[in-house]
């Protein structure tokens, strides 16, 4: 309530202050006549103004002094709490808890750098050693569920105590280092998990971090790359209290985590009697040796439950996939997703719903669909769009501008291109009904384009003969002006501009006009298309680009058939004027200006455009049907849900789908 009132007189003085007092006084000040309601009070108002500002002055730096106080902490305790209970209960140890019906898992124990004796009370050992140190373990030790339960309870002596920290756990996994980074750039990412996760604001944040009121839990360091691995251990440690990690830190205090004992193995196995009945007998040597971890007894307990198998291989992550797969009656597809999701790079163990930017899994894409993409679909669409531009010109313009429409925009598409050569594998039919079906779009756009074109070319019928003459004049210099390459353009704007300044003398600009509408239309369609397409093959693999760059240009593809159809152009129309002609090549001097990708509005319409050619190829990896894949995948318990957002169970498990080989493990699954 006193932070309420205190944010409502802030407001309101400052609304006060702006809206009433400040113009008064400068109307005072400049020899007008002060509001009839101030009375005497007119000549105070310039006092008045200053006093309003200190005040609310006052009442700003009250605010962040101790506005991150009481009800902040309380709400942030609450959010903290909130949030990693549901990591705790998204984990693979829980899901295997609710799978099996046990109460708890094996109890974990630490062993301090130097000791020889194990503890299991790790919130002893944190406040021994300082409340700093790190969690070291192999993969699967349980590291991260340590880290998680003794957030929880320093929770609860936050809230006993008003002098504790604030513990936060933060995944640093989503944290890169490029080249060299500023020292504050590692402090603005930590403010922006504290936001992102617990809604702790950058000003509160800043002044518990200054303080040494939050207590910093950091989890994924070894999901950083190795090459950054040192900058951001130095970056972190003025920070960080609880590191998790699979190695040491320098100049941290370590704490092991104890693998799992025989005897809590089957402590373990016989409180899940009788359902893991027969398991202890087909554990042999090999298998004891690597059941050290709770992750692989997890899997081992989890495999066993449902297949009750007598032979259990030492592969418990490949073992536990065939498993959760097998029940499935297609697993292709599934597989084949998971695989695509694993490989996407998502640090935080991310399984999208909606799919990120194409350069995370466009260069993740096989060569086939990249080539029927450039080979068949690209040269088909801009056939398509072509003939549709051309046959509307031919009907409406005549036929002489439907011909300069069909060859310029052929040659500009060569002039703006500049794809490397791909090949043409053996098959005449191979991909053709890709090549249909993308003439078939650039049919539907190339009308549209059409459309747009002889509507920008009326809009100039009812000005003023001066007016449209000027400004065809204007226009083509422009035009030209971005066409033109070299140092000098402006000469050759200059004469390119004076052929319908002349041309107009006899036809009149009405007939240019409806020409350049429908040649600025296409050139900015065309320009538009061939710049999505080059920045589709700028994201590509360059091993992915080596295998296309074999055999004649791609675009003789378009080119030949595109200037095949001129003749059915022939009975389309009388031949119409030339001063129509004359303004659809102009209009398409445009195009190499809408082709260049730093040049505002295009670049942002290219990038739009890219997109939209690149989603469908992700179709193969990932089908429309991607969120009852992905909810299947969670009953499966390879993935798990928190904060609305699939999540891979385990980084062990992702790691073993981005490297598996789908064939093989649709086999093993069929098995």
């Amino acid at each position: 309530m006193t932070r309420a009132a205190r944010l409502t007189a802030l407001a309101a003085l400052c609304l006060v202050t702006v809206v009433l007092l400040l113009p008064a006084a400068i109307s005072v000040s400049t020899g007008g006549a002060a509001p009839e309601f101030l009375g005497d009070f007119g000549r105070w108002l310039w006092p008045l103004v200053g006093a309003m500002v200190l005040v609310a002055i006052g009442l700003a730096i009250w605010e962040r002094v101790r506005g991150h106080e009481t009800s902040n902490r309380t709400a942030a305790l609450d959010r903290v709490e909130s949030r990693v209970k549901a990591l705790l209960a998204s984990s693979l140890a829980a899901q295997a808890q609710i799978k099996l019906g046990v109460l708890r898992q094996p109890k974990l124990a630490v062993r301090p750098e130097g000791e020889a004796i194990s503890s299991s009370d790790l919130e002893a050992v944190y406040d021994r050693l300082g409340h700093t140190m790190v969690l070291v373990g192999p993969v699967g030790s349980g590291r991260s569920t340590l880290l998680r339960e003794l957030c929880l309870v320093l929770v609860e002596r936050a809230r006993n105590d008003p002098e504790a920290p604030i513990p936060v756990v933060v995944d640093l996994a989503t944290w890169r280092a490029y080249g060299t980074r500023k020292p504050t750039e590692f402090t603005a990412w930590l403010l922006r998990e504290l936001n992102r996760s617990y809604g702790i604001s950058r000003s509160a944040g800043t002044i518990w971090l200054r303080r040494g009121r939050v207590a910093v839990l950091i989890d994924g360091l070894d999901e950083v790359p190795r090459v950054d691995r040192a900058h951001c251990e130095s970056e972190l440690a003025p920070f960080a209290s609880v590191v998790s990690s699979t190695e040491p830190i320098e100049n941290l205090p370590s704490v092991f985590v104890e693998p799992l004992s025989r005897g809590q193995v089957l402590e373990y196995i016989a409180s899940v009697s009788p359902r893991l009945d027969g398991l202890e007998s087909a554990l042999t040597p090999s298998i004891w040796e690597r059941l050290d971890s709770p992750l692989a007894l997890n899997l081992l307990a989890l495999t066993h439950l449902d297949k009750q198998v007598d032979t259990i291989g030492n592969d418990f992550v490949g073992s536990f996939v065939v498993e959760r797969l097998s029940a499935q009656r297609a697993a292709g597809p599934t597989i084949r997703a998971l695989k695509f999701l694993a490989r996407l790079g998502r640090p935080d163990l991310g399984a999208p719903v909606h799919m990120p930017h194409r350069r995370a899994w466009l260069p993740l894409l096989p060569t086939r669909p990249l080539w029927l993409l450039f080979i068949r679909a690209v040269p088909a669409a801009y056939a398509g769009g072509v003939c549709a531009v051309a046959f509307m010109t031919g009907l409406r313009l005549g036929l002489l501008s439907a011909l300069v429409f069909v060859v310029a925009a052929s040659l500009l598409l060569v002039l703006v291109n500049r794809l490397p050569r791909v090949f043409h594998p053996p098959g005449r039919a191979h991909g053709i009904l890709t090549a249909g079906l993308g003439f078939l779009a650039g049919v539907l756009m190339g009308l549209l384009v059409g459309l747009v074109g002889l509507w920008l070319g009326g809009i100039g019928t009812p000005w003023p003969y001066f007016v449209a003459y000027v400004f065809v004049v204007v226009a083509s210099f422009f035009l030209a002006l971005g066409f033109v390459p070299g140092d000098a353009p402006i000469p050759w704007s200059v004469l390119i501009a004076a052929a319908p300044g002349v041309s107009m003398i006899w036809v009149g600009p009405y007939s240019v006009l409806a020409g350049m509408g429908v040649g600025f239309s296409a050139g900015v369609a065309g320009g538009v298309f061939a710049a999505a397409v080059g920045r589709v093959w700028r994201t590509v693999r360059p091993v992915q680009q080596q295998r296309m760059r074999l055999g004649r240009y791609w675009w003789i593809q378009p080119a030949v058939p595109v200037l095949g159809l001129v003749g059915v152009l022939g009975g389309l129309g009388t031949m119409g004027s030339w001063g129509t002609a004359l303004g659809v090549a102009l209009g398409l001097l445009v195009t190499p200006t809408a082709a260049r990708d730093y040049v505002w509005p295009f670049d942002a319409l290219a990038e739009v455009a890219a997109e939209g050619l690149t989603r469908p190829l992700s179709l193969g990896e990932l089908s429309f049907r991607r969120k009852a894949l992905l909810h299947l995948a969670q009953d499966r318990l390879l993935l798990t849900r928190v904060d609305g957002e699939y999540r891979f169970a385990h980084v062990a498990l992702r790691d073993h789908l981005a490297s598996c080989d789908p064939t093989a493990l649709v086999r093993a699954t069929r098995r």
